[in-house]
């Protein structure tokens, strides 16, 4: 079923790209020509919720050789599924706006398949590890402005930044290749293997919207991020040990890159101040950067090694909030 989810990640990004769609449009529509802009602004001054997300996605890398030309390894936690509870709030007035909302989640289950290529090996590997125990954290900072309002609608432009924690741990091996000493006999499945911990922090510049419709309000966000950076460690914790060859501890590594945020949310007022809502919410995120083995190999000087990282994660989102 996580499979199914993931595998129809563009299916769920176009239906957010086109609610969006909606919105932005929507602000100029004919029967918005001519209304009180004043009453719209009066309409809210803050609001404040919690919000539920139930989520799926995937976070890979690719390590490539001293050269940075040749792909050494490729570590992918798929199928990753698991939930968060946030809360949010937003201030506005005279048409400039704060808001920020923070989040804390787990990722219960997922699949980790770390593949191993020629010439770096004699003989491909693909082994497979479950995963579970993860976790996520994040926290975002927005200050905009809303360019336009109406009286049942407005669009606006933002700036902030994003942080985001991802953990995810392999446990368990089975070699599913051909290779003959690389998880053979298999590993039993609850010894940990390895740990991987990403921390992104990114700038945000953006658009947003929202339409009312009687007690219904659609919503949404596009953001976009020209800079990302990541900072991480990976733990091979059956290479940690003592002895010539093996790692001393978590490798550190970097990165720079960027990304992009999608968000849309449709509610309901079900009394004066409380509206219930559902929406979804995509992010991805990349980067270049280095793994770096040096001063952490024992008995070896070791040597940076070029890294590529991604990570996907979307799904739906439902929040209750009050305006005063």
């Amino acid at each position: 079923m996580v499979k199914d989810m993931f595998s129809a990640r563009p299916v769920i990004r176009c239906a957010l790209v086109a609610s969006l769609g909606v919105v932005l449009l929507g602000a100029g529509a004919p029967w918005a020509h001519g209304a009180d802009p004043a009453r719209f602004a009066r309409s809210s001054k803050v609001e404040i919720g919690a919000r539920y997300w139930v989520n799926w996605g995937e976070t890979s890398k690719d390590l490539y050789d001293t050269n940075g030309r040749a792909l050494v390894s490729r570590l992918t936690y798929h199928d990753l599924s698991g939930d968060a509870h946030e809360i949010f709030g937003r201030f506005t007035r005279n048409g400039y706006f704060v808001r920020a909302f923070f989040g804390l989640g787990h990722l219960g289950s997922g699949r980790l398949r770390d593949e191993d290529f020629p010439p770096a090996v004699s003989v491909y590997s693909s082994t497979d590890s479950g995963q579970h125990s993860g976790s996520i954290g994040y926290a975002t900072l927005d200050l905009g402005h809303d360019l336009r309002q109406w009286e049942n609608s407005r669009v606006g432009v933002f700036f902030g930044y994003n942080y985001f924690k991802q953990d995810v741990t392999g446990y368990g091996c089975t070699q599913r290749a051909t290779h003959p000493g690389v998880c053979v006999p298999s590993v039993a499945v609850a010894t940990r293997v390895i740990t991987q911990r990403n921390h992104w922090r990114s700038l945000r510049i953006g658009m947003n919207g929202e339409m009312h419709r009687g007690r219904w309000r659609l919503s949404g966000d596009v953001a976009l991020m020209p800079r990302v950076s990541l900072r991480g460690t990976d733990s091979h914790w059956r290479r940690i040990c003592g002895e010539a060859g093996c790692f001393t501890g978590a490798i550190p590594e970097d990165g720079q890159g960027h990304g992009y945020q999608l968000e849309a949310m449709l509610s309901y007022q079900v009394s004066r101040k409380v509206r219930l809502g559902i929406g979804g919410r995509y992010w991805h995120m990349q980067t270049r950067g280095y793994t770096h083995f040096e001063g952490h190999i024992a008995g070896d000087g070791g040597s940076p090694q070029r890294v590529d990282w991604y990570t996907d994660i979307f799904g739906l989102t439902a929040q209750v909030s009050a305006r005063f």
